[in-house]
């Protein structure tokens, strides 16, 4: 049986970005909010709440939240913690939860390891200068 959750899991993620770039773009409408809860060591938060939440983090997007900026693999959000303005950077593929509690709507997520750059198997080096023919 084909396991379709990969495909879900790539359009919750799709439709949120999607979402949070409407809100960047148009504002919430009255009253609604969004809560975010994503994995917190990929992430950019303040370092000093990071202890407070060293795996994972909810935040709402309500009321007071500046210069959200979504781009194609994270979104960042101005937010305030204890009165300290501070940036908060999510990728993407750390996304536990999308919710509109005003809609009764929302996603919940796998989150994904991103590809490593390194390659599997390290290079091995062949010194050519003892097959050579002399």
């Amino acid at each position: 049986m084909k396991d379709y959750t990969p495909f879900l899991q790539k359009a919750f993620r799709v439709a949120t970005h999607d979402i949070l770039a409407d809100v960047a773009k148009n504002g919430l409408t009255d009253g609604a909010y969004y809560m975010i809860t994503f994995e917190t060591p990929e992430a950019k938060i303040p370092d000093f709440i990071r202890p407070q939440y060293p795996q994972e983090m909810t935040i709402i997007l309500q009321n007071q939240f500046d210069n959200l900026v979504v781009d194609d693999d994270q979104f960042s959000v101005d937010l305030s913690f204890g009165g300290v303005a501070s940036t908060v950077v999510v990728p993407f593929h750390t996304l536990k939860a999308f919710v509109d509690p005003d809609a009764q709507f929302g996603f919940n997520f796998t989150p994904i390891q991103p590809p490593t750059k390194e390659p599997e198997h390290p290079a091995e080096v062949i010194d050519l200068a003892s097959r050579r023919k002399k």
